[in-house]
């Protein structure tokens, strides 16, 4: 990510997607809306020690989850996000130049 949220629409979705299922004392909420209403950058939020540790706690868990998962539930996931990583390099003009 670049920084300019503007031509993520996956993280944007990720990130209001954060910001309105999560409350206000929440860190990965905060992160989001802080970010989203343009207070800071991404890189400024998470150097904030509350949203740091928001997001270690939030890597463990995923990284827990994923250790439990079979073969073949991961492979799906991985799967869906190289499709979403696909959709949204295309919606963000990433490969205008190469005429993909």
């Amino acid at each position: 990510m670049n920084g300019d949220l503007a031509g993520q629409p996956l993280a944007r979705a990720v990130l209001r997607h954060l910001a309105d299922t999560r409350g206000k004392d929440d860190p990965m909420g905060s992160l989001a809306r802080i970010v989203l209403t343009g207070e800071a950058s991404l890189r400024a939020a998470a150097h904030n020690a509350w949203h740091a540790q928001g997001l270690a706690t939030a890597l463990q868990q995923a990284m827990d989850e994923q250790s439990q998962m079979t073969p073949e539930e991961r492979a799906e996931y991985e799967s869906v996000a190289r499709r979403l990583q696909s959709a949204d390099a295309d919606d963000s003009g990433e490969h205008a130049e190469d005429g993909r």
